[in-house]
């Protein structure tokens, strides 16, 4: 970089005219900066009129795609409609025949539910805390003949403790065989009650203690040593025999139970597991096991034995095995099994069964049909009526898209190409919107269908009258529905045809929007081919001709620097002359 005082011997503003003769030069720069931004704006415009016609190919494709068949045909859609929806519900698929059916329902598909055939826990004892089996640490009253005495509940009182702090109130109790809790008088004679609103343990209302007609109590709900927290493996698990670890399966799954596997661990593990097809659940009341299959219909659940008895114990199973523990035998308890039903149906007064509630159209005979049934038919809804009809809703959002992006299309080509607009001179644009408006306005007969406008289907530049008759925008579609509708209900393979057959207008519309999309030889790439060109020779310019004006700079810079150098020795020598 050049460092230059301006005029230090001459006393002249020579840095000034150095500026003003390098501006003169840089002029032809800014101009060539200005023819940049011109191409680099036109670019931009470019691109965002592309985006408009990618948007017009997009909303096209998704007519003119019924040629491949499957999700892309909207034509081919189809809707079933239940006239009773309490009965039941359908889905159809294009397969499906449009035409109604009447179905009538005589029995649901139920589910197999298979319970424990005894009691697999044993019932509490004296040294069963009461925390095991639910109930609450807490207050809990009893009287005797009227005298209060309050019974405290800890976090490990047991049912002994619990027995012998009643029998210094005079109460006793006991459970019986059965699980069942039973209060009575320690005196013959003595009145008791049992309960009070005071209470903050929830011993009555968890056990269901309920007064017998002599006085004493009795627990509506048994009571039972096992519970859900119970490890399985475990001598104090409180099954009435001790479980072992090793493999049981149900439905398709095998499932393994280890030292440390609880009861509300196991159940989870089957309720999470798909090839089990079936749910588990432990019932307090009864200490029983409960497994519904996920299926429906009259179809056992699978339950085996393997290497663990839990199926044994839990009362599913009976198995014998050798000295080494191998199973010499086996079978399942189908008695403990209360098998599901089939569900019994009529369509067209033809009767027909299935294992589900959701029935196929291999079971309907109904292809492209699947039903659901929801309830067994009465008086008050005897049947239902299913009507499998075109479902024109999709349709119908593709036409308002195609709609909206053909108005988007238009207008943004006549704003691009207006006079002085950036594309103002591309005719080949001008000459695509020509093209796009001559199909969407022009007849088509080619398709040999009853519509030959889409103005015949509801697709039109809008009703002229005698007020807009001067103003109708010929440029501007306008979406009936109503009339849409009604075509596609009178001929709706017209209406097909028209739009996206081989020669459907649509179709035509959406080859030409391609051809301007197509890669390299397209408009939009040939335009933007010319135009980066453009560009890049217009930057190659400004970087030479800033170079030039550079050059230009240093050059006055160095001849001004040189004629002051040469004023300064003049001023010496003439100094040196009149002092000598």
């Amino acid at each position: 970089m050049s460092i230059s005082f301006s005029g230090l011997a001459s006393g002249l503003d020579t840095s000034g005219w150095v500026e003003a003769l390098v501006s003169v030069k840089q002029e032809k720069v800014s101009s060539l900066k200005v023819d940049l931004t011109s191409l680099q704006t036109v670019k931009s415009t470019l691109s965002s009129t592309r985006t408009v016609f990618n948007d017009l190919r997009t909303a096209l494709e998704k007519i003119t795609d019924r040629k491949f068949g499957g999700s892309f045909d909207l034509f081919g859609k189809n809707t079933a409609k239940s006239s009773n929806e309490k009965l039941f519900t359908a889905t159809a698929t294009g397969d499906a025949v449009r035409q109604d059916y009447d179905i009538a329902i005589q029995q649901l598909a139920t589910y197999t539910k298979a319970t424990s055939k005894e009691t697999a826990s044993a019932v509490a004892d004296e040294e069963t805390k009461l925390s095991s089996i639910g109930i609450t640490a807490g207050s809990f009253t009893v009287y005797v003949d009227g005298v209060k005495t309050a019974i405290d509940i800890e976090k490990n009182t047991t049912l002994g403790d619990l027995k012998e702090k009643l029998t210094e109130a005079g109460i006793d109790i006991n459970v019986d065989e059965n699980g069942v809790l039973n209060f009575s008088a320690t005196e013959e004679g003595k009145k008791i009650s049992v309960g009070s609103t005071t209470d903050s343990s929830n011993i009555v209302s968890l056990t269901g203690l309920s007064k017998q007609e002599d006085g004493t109590y009795a627990s509506t709900n048994s009571l039972f040593k096992a519970n859900i927290s119970s490890k399985l493996t475990s001598e104090t698990s409180g099954f009435n025999t001790q479980i072992t670890e090793g493999t049981f399966t149900i439905g398709d799954a095998t499932f393994t139970i280890g030292k440390n596997t609880t009861l509300s661990s196991l159940i989870n593990d089957i309720n999470n597991t798909e090839a089990a097809q079936a749910t588990a659940y432990w019932d307090d009341a009864t200490g029983k096991l409960s497994i519904t299959s996920k299926k429906e219909g009259a179809s056992y659940i699978n339950i085996e034995a393997g290497t663990s008895n839990f199926t044994d114990v839990m009362g599913f199973t009976t198995t014998e095995r050798d000295a080494d523990g191998n199973i010499t035998s086996s079978k399942m308890f189908t008695e403990a099994q209360e098998l599901g039903k089939n569900a019994m149906f009529t369509i067209n007064g033809t009767s027909m069964t299935s294992t589900s509630n959701t029935v196929s159209s291999d079971i309907s005979r109904i292809a492209g049909v699947t039903l659901t049934l929801k309830k067994v038919s009465d008086e008050d809804d005897a049947s239902g009526k299913l009507s499998i009809s075109q479902d024109t809703s999709g349709l119908i959002d593709a036409v308002k898209g195609f709609v909206s992006a053909y108005n988007k299309t238009l207008e943004k080509v006549d704003e691009v190409t207006a006079t002085g607009a950036d594309l103002a001179r591309e005719t080949s644009l001008s000459s695509l919107k020509n093209t796009l408006r001559t199909y969407a306005n022009g007849s088509n007969d080619s398709n040999g269908g009853v519509y030959k406008l889409l103005a015949d289907i509801g697709i039109s530049t809008g009703e002229a009258d005698s007020s807009n008759i001067s103003t109708t925008n010929t440029n501007k579609l306008v979406f009936d529905e109503a009339k849409f509708l009604k075509a596609m209900e009178e001929n709706p393979e017209s209406v097909e045809s028209i739009l996206a057959g081989e020669n459907g207008i649509l179709t035509m519309m959406e080859n030409t929007v391609e051809q301007s999309l197509k890669a390299s030889v397209g408009f939009f790439d040939v335009k933007q081919s010319t135009l980066d060109s453009d560009i890049r020779k217009m930057e190659e310019k400004i970087t030479k001709q800033q170079a030039k004006v550079s050059t230009y700079q240093a050059q006055l810079e160095k001849k001004f620097g040189n004629m002051e150098l040469v004023i300064a020795q003049m001023q010496q020598n003439y100094s040196s002359f009149l002092t000598a």
